[in-house]
């Protein structure tokens, strides 16, 4: 049973596939445009349909989908579609787990209130200990100046 967990844990996450997916997808529809510099692939066409219809996914799927492309620098926009117009992206190289890794931000599990409490008591704690060290350093400093007066 552990073995099955472990599998699951190494799975890569949905999202993950759906970038790959749309990216192969783009590929195959892209093609080769010369710039003075140099060739760049270009996807010409409407990516909220290429989600849709060649993906078969729902349409929130689009923008985490896009963003994450975007993040991992998979794909850059050059061209705004809209309407009857299509979008042109300039495809930049494969999604690749690393880069989807490092352009995910990772959970951290909130903090509860009483966890958030004695963290801040402890800093307090910390504070008042310091203060306390520094205190008794200018009494002895000031009897040390002026002499003991008990």
């Amino acid at each position: 049973m552990s073995s099955v967990n472990n599998q699951a844990s190494d799975a890569p996450p949905a999202l993950f596939l759906h970038c790959v997916a749309a990216y192969e997808a783009m590929l195959n529809q892209a093609h080769y445009l010369n710039t003075d510099e140099q060739d760049i692939l270009i996807y010409e066409g409407f990516l909220t349909q290429l989600v849709q219809k060649d993906l078969s996914l729902s349409v929130p799927y689009y923008t985490s989908i896009r963003k994450s492309l975007i993040d991992m620098g998979c794909i850059r926009q050059l061209k705004r579609g809209g309407g009857t117009a299509p979008s042109q992206w300039e495809l930049i190289y494969e999604p690749t787990f690393e880069a989807f890794e490092s352009a995910t931000p990772s959970k951290i599990p909130k903090q509860t209130k009483e966890e958030a409490t004695m963290q801040q008591i402890q800093a307090l704690s910390n504070r008042i200990g310091v203060l306390e060290k520094q205190f008794e350093e200018i009494v002895q400093l000031l009897q040390k100046t002026y002499g003991t007066e008990e």
